[in-house]
Order: structure tokens, then C-alpha cells, then sequence
């Protein structure tokens, strides 16, 4: 798993966050709606919005038979600020530890003398190298691993959601010293 990848506990406190940010801002939110926005099951809304009444963070008020109004206690407003800095803080960390190894990377590439690297894998890590690319003699490229990978001097792995299934992917159609990994992906170079 990657170092940066949501363990349970922190995806735990990602919904928890928008639980009590959506009862701060709209007490007579729908469990459903609120379900659906995060992509979890209602019974699991139930559970979190159950955990916070106990937990003395939420306050429950009925207004008829089939409607709850919801507000944030003073306990409520303070954990979620404890949720949003340590969130900041895991997002600041993973940033600066992305930006040091994307460095690293191009660096070394550049000290190869290679120019046109090929990126495969989108998202905040992808978009990491490209800003840090953006500083650089080195071009980089969002790809796709059924692209035509002799287009580039060099291969770095940006996949964050399956980073060894993309690598040993590749390994099979890339030379071995043109195919790079960053260290916070975790990714086994050993054969299987």
C-alpha cells in the first residue's frame, strides 16, 4: 500500500469531516443525499451520524416523525478542526515528500540526458512531476501503458491507485534502467 493512500482510519475521518462540515452548514441534510456525495451506503451514514451523537460532537433534534434536525456541539466544532488539520498536515507532508522525489527523478534524467519522459498513471502524483517539470529542461507526458513507449527516453510510474500492478505491467516492455519508481509508491522491484 501506498504511503499516502487512505488507511481506514483516515478515510473514516475524511467522512467525518464532511459529516460535521454538512451538519454545520445544512442541519436538515438527508442521510441519502449525503451517502451518495460521499459513495457509501446509507446504513454506513447511519453509523458515522450515530458515532457522533454518541461521541457528544452531533446533537439530534426531531421536528416531526420522519425528519431530524442535526447541530454541532461545541465538541463537534473543535474535533473537526482536529480532523482538518491533520488532514492538511498528511496532504502538506505527502506534497513535500512527492515534490522531493519528482525532483530526484528528474534530475536524474536529466543527467542521462533524457528530455521526453513518458508518465503513466493521472492524478495528484502526475500532476506533481509536471509542475515540477515545468522548471525543468524535461518534457513529461501523461500516457497510457498501450501507448508507444519507444516515443520516450524514459517511463516514471505516477499510477497512486495500483502503482506494482502498473509497474510490473511495464517492466515487460521497457528496458529496466528506463523504467523509474518513486519511493513513496512502495513498488517491489524483485521478480515474482
Amino acid at each position: 500500500m501506498a504511503a499516502f493512500q487512505d488507511t481506514r482510519e483516515q478515510t473514516e475521518q475524511k467522512v467525518m469531516v464532511h459529516l460535521l462540515s454538512e451538519i454545520e452548514r445544512n442541519p436538515s441534510f438527508t442521510q441519502r443525499s449525503l451517502a451518495g456525495e460521499l459513495g457509501i451506503a446509507l446504513g454506513l451514514m447511519n453509523q458515522y451520524l450515530k458515532s457522533s451523537v454518541t461521541k457528544g460532537w452531533v446533537r439530534a433534534k426531531q421536528v416531526s416523525p420522519r425528519r431530524i434536525t442535526y447541530f454541532l456541539t461545541p465538541e463537534g466544532f473543535i474535533e473537526k478542526s482536529h480532523m482538518v488539520r491533520d488532514y492538511l498536515a498528511r496532504s502538506m507532508t505527502f506534497f513535500k515528500d512527492a515534490r522531493s522525489q519528482c525532483q530526484e527523478a528528474l534530475h536524474y534524467c536529466h543527467s542521462q540526458s533524457w528530455s521526453n519522459i513518458g508518465l503513466v498513471g493521472e492524478g495528484d502524483l502526475a500532476d506533481i512531476v509536471k509542475l515540477v517539470a515545468s522548471i525543468t529542461d524535461v518534457s513529461v507526458t501523461t500516457i497510457e501503458i498501450s501507448d508507444d513507449l519507444s516515443m520516450y527516453d524514459a517511463i516514471l510510474v505516477t499510477d497512486t491507485v495500483n502503482p506494482q500492478g502498473t509497474y510490473d505491467a511495464l517492466k515487460e516492455k521497457i528496458e529496466y534502467h528506463k523504467l523509474l519508481i518513486l519511493k513513496l509508491l512502495h513498488i517491489s522491484r524483485m521478480m515474482p
